[in-house]
Parts: structure tokens; C-alpha cells; sequence
């Protein structure tokens, strides 16, 4: 049974994803696929598999946020909860029941709902080294909340939001380590033009305003040790040694990861003084 949820995937040349994640989501009311300017097929692929397909690019640099609420407010969606999945994820039969049970209940104070990914990383479940659950804004009510916060969003204030601990299930590297570093090094830029303009201002508002702020906060004070902090965090405060070659490498990569960040701390302030790169 069909019923009133629309899903939305948000994509960029994900024809390699694109066929296993609709398959998972033909319980819902309508999908809808948002292109941000695909060069691989695809918006035809989507079309193919019965999905109704948008294209909207997002002025550089893309922020998540702002391409959902641009889904909420020009797809004309006709479902009354709408269910955002990336390309790369796909919705278990287990949870597909409890989300359609959560949206016909009539009696739940909620008009949002965040949900937990089991982040699968070289076929292993890294739920150590990614510290699962850990907690992403993916369902709401259509006209009543929308989301804030850029590159790493969350629902906007005042939204009232459950929980749903069901896992979803995130092919984190289903696209190779290239591509993964090529989505990193966009969101490493974000990260470092908002913790510079923190240091200039003083302004935490730079940061985004997020559930998470008291640890942006920290990052953003002690940016220079972030790569060997957040190493040392994933790999042993938060146990990924225990999940083998797959934990370890994953570790390394977001140690990457901010080191890109630190790297691009530099140049800004280089390039604001007018120093040479």
C-alpha cells in the first residue's frame, strides 16, 4: 500500500546507486529525484524507474539544507510526510514499517523525525568507528518544519522531533575513495571558511547554527590538532580498532579529511594577509 510519503533523493551522477535505492523505496506515495546537474545518465535513469525528476543547481558551495528546502517548496509534493534519502542509502523493509506506522499515527506530538544510518564501509558495518547511533534530520511533515545549517544540516528551530532507532542502511564508499574525497574536500572548505570567519568575528553564528555547536565551537578553537584528534577519537576512544582494516582505513580518511580543513585554514589567512600560497 502506497501511502501519503513522498521520497526525495537528492543526486549527482549516481547512476551506480540510483537502482538500489528507488528499489527500496516503492512503498512510498511518490519518488522524487532533485538532480544537481548530472552528466552520467542520471536523470534518464530516474525517469526510467518511474521517478519524478527535478534538476536545481545549487550555487557553489552546495549546502544540503538549502537544496532540500528548495525540494519542499517547488517538487508540488503530494504526500503529507516527505522522506529525504541519498542516492547511496536505502530504507529496510523493517524500517519502511515503522516510518508508514509513525505517519499514520495520529496521537505522536511530532512533525519531524531524525534517523540513524548503519554506515557499511568494504561490506563491514562500521558501528563502532562511527559512533552509531548517531543522529541525521530525514523525515518531516510537509509544510511545517524545514531544514537549517549549510553543509551539515538540521531541522530549523522550533521543529518537534522523534526518534527513529530502526537503522537505514548508508553504502558509504559505494562510489571508491576518489569520489569520497572529492564530496570531502568541498565540505573540508565549508568548514574551514566558517572557522575563519569565527576567529575573525568571534560571531558563532559563523559556525551555523547547529545541536551540535559546543563541539564546533571546540573544533573551531583547537583547529590545528583536528586531524590527530579526530583519529585518536574514532579509532580508539570510540573502539574502530576493534572493526579491522575497513575501521582503520575509514579512520585515516577523515583524519584527511581535516587535515584538508587545517590546510584551508592556512590559505585563507595567507590570502587574507595577501600572502603567497
Amino acid at each position: 500500500m502506497n501511502l501519503p510519503i513522498s521520497a526525495i533523493i537528492l543526486t549527482k551522477n549516481e547512476v551506480s546507486n540510483l537502482n538500489r535505492c528507488v528499489a527500496s523505496l516503492q512503498w512510498c506515495q511518490e519518488i522524487i529525484v532533485v538532480d544537481s546537474g548530472s552528466t552520467d545518465g542520471t536523470t534518464q535513469l530516474a525517469e526510467s524507474l518511474g521517478a519524478k525528476v527535478f534538476t536545481h543547481i545549487e550555487p557553489p558551495p552546495f549546502k544540503f539544507s538549502e537544496q532540500r528546502n528548495w525540494a519542499l517548496q517547488n517538487c508540488n509534493l503530494t504526500g503529507e510526510w516527505v522522506l529525504f534519502v541519498d542516492a547511496d542509502e536505502t530504507i529496510p523493509p523493517d524500517l519502511a514499517t515503522e516510518i508508514q506506522r509513525l505517519c499514520l499515527q495520529c496521537d505522536h506530538p511530532y512533525n519531524a523525525f531524525e534517523l540513524t544510518p548503519r554506515y557499511l564501509f568494504w561490506g563491514k558495518w562500521l558501528k563502532h568507528t562511527q559512533g552509531y547511533p548517531n543522529w541525521h534530520a530525514r523525515l518531516v511533515k510537509q509544510g511545517e518544519v524545514t531544514f537549517v545549517g549549510g553543509v551539515w544540516e538540521h531541522f530549523s528551530s522550533g521543529a518537534k522531533v522523534g526518534r527513529i532507532t530502526i537503522p537505514y542502511d548508508h553504502f558509504a564508499n559505494s562510489k571508491g575513495v576518489s569520489d569520497w574525497l572529492e564530496r570531502h574536500d568541498r565540505y573540508s572548505s565549508w568548514d574551514a571558511e566558517n572557522i575563519v570567519k569565527f576567529q575573525e568575528t568571534g560571531n558563532t553564528s559563523a559556525l551555523v547554527s547547529s545541536k551540535k555547536l559546543k563541539l564546533r565551537l571546540l573544533a573551531a578553537r583547537l583547529w590545528l590538532i583536528r586531524p590527530l584528534a579526530r583519529f585518536t577519537y574514532m579509532y580508539f576512544l570510540r573502539l574502530g580498532f576493534i572493526e579491522g582494516i575497513p575501521g582503520l582505513v575509514c579512520c585515516f580518511l577523515y583524519a584527511i579529511y581535516e587535515f584538508f580543513v587545517v590546510v584551508k585554514v592556512v590559505e585563507i589567512k595567507r590570502k587574507n594577509m595577501g600572502l603567497s600560497l
